[in-house]
């Protein structure tokens, strides 16, 4: 299967924490993805980066082998790039492209 999204040495810093260090990330078309781990981990802090609400501060994003920078929320669903939050963010009877309409308005 093809990459079509890396996230590559992404670190993000708030002040002296690091809420993710050195962190390298890819998604293959035609898999499902998931990510785990603890609370406070800094799985939203990345995914935060991805969908442009955070700049990171070092590390890149290639989406389809070419480098892009990811201003905004916006611009990430320009880039055909979309996150529902959290569980309980979704609506239970919609689906998942509905959801994420959703979330994007």
């Amino acid at each position: 299967m093809s990459e079509i999204l890396r996230m590559e040495h992404i670190s993000k810093q708030f002040g002296d924490f690091y809420a993710n260090r050195d962190i390298s990330f890819d998604v293959r078309k035609g898999e499902v993805h998931t990510l785990l781990g603890e609370n406070g981990a800094g799985k939203s802090t990345l995914m935060n980066v991805l969908i442009g609400l955070y700049q990171p501060t070092e590390g890149f994003i290639y989406l389809r082998g070419k480098r892009v920078e990811i201003d905004s929320p916006a611009e990430a669903v320009h880039l055909g790039i979309g996150m529902v939050h959290q569980h309980f963010m979704l609506v239970p009877v919609f689906t998942v492209t509905e959801n994420m309409i959703l979330g994007a308005e």
